[in-house]
């Protein structure tokens, strides 16, 4: 069967990797269906549909032998991954029966193209070559290929480079995000899992196959190395089993070694990315005790060559500072052309390693998965914290459901307390949830439950001392992000506990003896709830002051819904699916205002795209809200003020809104030069100065404008709003410095914007910017709706300079003419992640009368 596979030059028309060729993913699929009918090596797995409909598929390559006991294997890894009951004797005969499992993904960032491309020529390989080599790779690897993590974003980059061929802007990126929401971002989407590929692939890795290697191929700028391939460099995560480390310096310096055999140039490891957050797919794998291996390669004009002069060739602000041989980089590239085709033949040689010393070392791979999770049990039975305990009772109990939900999608075991248990004279309810360090991926646990302090040491600061930034954000706990209480204990303590494999959520019963229902403010979900009812047509109202009924307190802005039986068969829908139980009444509560959705309008750039304005479009479709995305024309035609209530501007720099200047002012914003790609002039966007003049008309005459972050500056240089952003003068990292932490904040509850908040909260503040009211004649027109702690404001990550920031304003309104404007200081809805203060962006889109 073998000898009937087409070769990818014989299928697509070109040889992978050929200049200015790109195969495109449905072709791609083509090709994977027709080898997987024709290779008994080849076995093709549909996992459902992308985000915008496309085929998301998996391919699983091993020997005849091996597929046919697929199962068989893939049992063998889970239960060394999860060795509670399993002897060092069984776990050795076990990696002695099994088959290593491999994972390789590619193409999660759509822009880097080769990855995708070079999984065709390395699929048809295994399933083609029969030398000795690649069966005993077959024989003793179980390969698990995600050909195209991102398939949307693979369609869109080869259908504008097709659309682009012969122009002068031949090989810039799409102008506009390459996923439908996340762009860039779907590669922090690794423990949240709002994307339906990022769901798939935590299916595969995380629960089913759970390999003991992930090969993770990605493209890196083009004036560096022309490769990097793991280990990373400090600081790593202190809580992950050292073995893990051990695994990817040995696997990736194998590798390195190979490609300096076959006569590669400019292969370098550990600089200059760092394994130390989990929102990345291979990083977070680290944190199961998986060998997650990150390849960069540098990048060419997608599929058109590019020519490095020399002199151009540099190293980076963290680890390899030069282009200079030394350890890590022995052998640099001297520069010239550089090709896709080059690419190619460097990722492909680079698997072929991995996978030829996973063959050969499959026995100890297999045994050390068994190693590594017995001492994380052991080190969870020995040191504290013990446990983390999550209670039932919370501001928001449905999100404390959510983030158990979160921890399940992980692979974190969960438990749940059968009867009443204590601790140092506390008693804990029956129902509360439990999740005990001992367990396999007890580094994960921590990581994401426990309070965390970046590290400030010798390997965060530079020679001068200065901080240098994470490669992503200094935390990623999830009770700051959650809003949800997590308690950790460093007590050890006994009860009947019993592990959570399903569904959570309570499923309550609605009271229909009654004149209608409240609805909780404190709920996200209830926003959910209420999209569902509005869009029906049902009538909604809002309560302005507290309610009481049956003995349950409301706390004000809760949403009132007269009986119907229209509103009834939608309450009972979200008891049943998201646990929001409505609070019957025996009387309409008094001050109530009819609610309705404000005409909703979303300003969209290119320039590459906003990933903020997507993840702000996600959160609205999620919640089921409606909107509009706004282009240049109806802005600069004035029909904001027709079709519009609220505007808003996603965080982007104030000359990227308005498309003046944009490389100059970005050039000075950012103390660089700045050279955008050279895009078509339909696709360089802006409202410009005649857009400016029709925001001020639509806030003045009774719009609502939001700004989110850097947005803000919009209101201070164009609208001139007495407000002043300090971030101009905290440029010195040492002076003021906060690169991604969870910051205490206060709430002003009686405010309309925070309605369902509580009192205090945590915020995620990522640089800035710092803003202070400028006092002013019209200073009652300001109103602070949440603000800074006066003190102690980080819960999690790294702050340097809290005096910058105690007691300044987060979230702020003005009244402008009869309109308003709404001041976002940090991002409410940042990447789908902070639950916590969703709330305050919902709160914004209700009009009330």
């Amino acid at each position: 069967m073998t000898n009937n596979v087409p070769s990818p030059e014989e299928f697509f028309g070109f040889r992978i990797g050929e200049d200015r060729k790109l195969a495109r993913w449905d072709k791609i699929v083509e090709y994977f269906r027709v080898v997987a009918s024709c290779s008994e090596r080849v076995k093709l797995l549909e996992m459902g549909p992308t985000s915008t409909g496309n085929p998301f598929i998996v391919l699983i390559v091993s020997s005849p032998e091996n597929l046919v006991k697929l199962d068989f294997y893939r049992g063998i890894s889970r239960k060394l991954a999860y060795p509670f009951d399993v002897s060092e004797e069984e776990a050795k005969r076990l990696a002695t029966v099994g088959k290593a499992v491999v994972a390789v993904g590619a193409g999660i960032h759509a822009t880097e193209v080769a990855g995708t491309q070079t999984m065709v020529e390395l699929v048809y390989e295994l399933a083609m070559r029969n030398d000795e080599f690649v069966s005993s790779i077959l024989d003793r690897v179980v390969l698990v290929l995600i050909p195209c993590m991102n398939p949307d974003g693979q369609i869109m980059v080869v259908d504008w480079y097709e659309k682009c061929l012969g122009t002068e802007s031949e090989g810039t990126p799409p102008p506009w995000l390459y996923h439908k929401y996340c762009g860039h971002d779907n590669n922090r989407d690794a423990f949240m899992l709002t994307q339906a590929e990022s769901r798939y692939i935590a299916q595969l890795i995380y629960r089913e196959y759970i390999p003991q290697v992930f090969i993770d191929h990605h493209q890196m700028g083009g004036t560096t190395a022309r490769f990097f391939i793991s280990p990373e460099m400090d600081p790593i995560y202190p809580d992950v089993d050292p073995l893990v480390w051990r695994e990817i310096q040995f696997l990736g310096t194998y590798a390195a070694a190979r490609l300096a055999q076959k006569g590669f140039k400019g292969v370098e490891t550990y600089s200059p990315f760092t394994p130390d957050f989990v929102a990345g797919f291979q990083t977070l794998v680290i944190y199961m005790n998986i060998a997650g291996m990150l390849t960069e390669s540098a990048s060419v004009k997608l599929a058109t060559p590019v020519y490095v002069h020399p002199h151009q060739l540099r190293g980076y602000n963290r680890g390899r500072r030069s282009d200079e041989p030394q350890m890590n980089y022995p052998d640099p590239w001297p520069g010239g052309w550089w090709k896709l085709r080059d690419i190619v033949e460097y990722q492909k040689e680079s698997t072929y390693a991995i996978l030829e010393v996973v063959a050969k070392l499959k026995e100890e791979l297999l045994y050390n998965m068994y190693v590594k999770a017995k001492r994380s049990i052991e080190r969870g039975s020995r040191n504290p914290p013990y446990a983390f305990i999550i209670s039932t009772k919370q501001h928001d109990p449905l999100t404390a459901f959510k983030l158990v939900e979160v921890l399940q999608d992980l692979g974190i075991i969960v438990h749940v307390a059968e009867e009443p248990f204590e601790i140092l004279g506390k008693v804990y309810p029956a129902g509360t949830f439990v999740v005990f360090s001992a367990q396999p991926r007890r580094a994960l646990v921590k990581k994401l439950l426990e309070q965390f302090f970046y590290p400030d040491n010798e390997f965060t600061r530079d020679g001068t001392g200065k901080p240098i930034r994470p490669y992503d954000i200094a935390t990623e706990r999830l009770p700051d992000f959650m809003g949800v209480y997590v308690e950790a204990v460093d007590e050890l303590f006994t009860g009947r506990f019993k592990s959570v494999s399903s569904r959570v959520r309570p499923k309550p019963v609605v009271k229909e003896e009654c004149c209608g229902w409240l609805l909780d403010p404190r709920l996200n979900d209830t926003h959910r709830l209420v999209a569902k009812l509005l869009a029906a047509g049902c009538k909604v109202y809002r309560v302005s002051t507290p309610v009481s009924s049956g003995g349950v307190n409301v706390p004000q802005g809760a949403f009132y819904v007269p009986l119907s039986g229209e509103a009834l068969s939608f309450l009972k829908f979200a008891a049943e699916e998201w646990g929001v139980e409505p609070i019957p009444l025996r009387e309409t509560p008094s001050q109530i205002m009819e609610t309705a959705f404000k005409r909703v309008g979303i300003y969209q750039r290119l320039y590459g795209g906003s990933m903020d304005e997507g993840w702000i479009r996600w959160l609205l479709d999620d919640y089921g809200i409606p909107y509009k995305v706004v282009n240049d024309d109806m802005v600069k035609n004035g029909k904001i003020k027709e079709e519009l209530d609220i505007l808003i501007l996603p965080d982007d720099p104030l000359p990227v809104l308005k498309g003046e200047n944009v490389e100059e002012e970005l050039s000075k914003m950012w103390g660089r030069p700045v050279k955008l790609p050279p895009w078509p002039k339909e696709y360089q966007t802006g409202f410009g100065k005649e857009g400016v003049e029709k925001i001020k008309e639509f806030v003045e005459s009774g719009g609502t404008l939001v700004c989110i972050g850097r947005s803000i500056d919009f209101l201070s240089k164009e609208m001139k709003l007495p407000l002043r952003n300090l971030s101009e003068e905290l440029r010195d990292p040492t002076k003021f410095f906060c690169p991604g932490s969870t910051l205490r904040a206060v709430v002003d509850v009686d405010h309309p914007l925070a309605w369902g908040m509580p009192r205090e909260t945590t915020i995620l503040f990522v640089d800035g910017p710092v803003i202070e009211i400028v006092p002013s004649h019209y200073n009652e027109m300001y109103k602070e709706v949440v603000r800074f702690a006066d003190r102690d404001l980080l819960s999690s990550g790294w702050l340097i300079g809290e005096e910058q920031l105690r007691r300044k304003p987060l979230l702020i309104e003005a009244v402008v003419g009869k309109g308003r404007a709404l001041a976002y200081v940090f991002k409410p809805h940042f990447r789908g992640q902070t639950h916590a203060t969703f709330k305050l962006l919902l709160n914004a889109v209700y009009s009330y009368k």
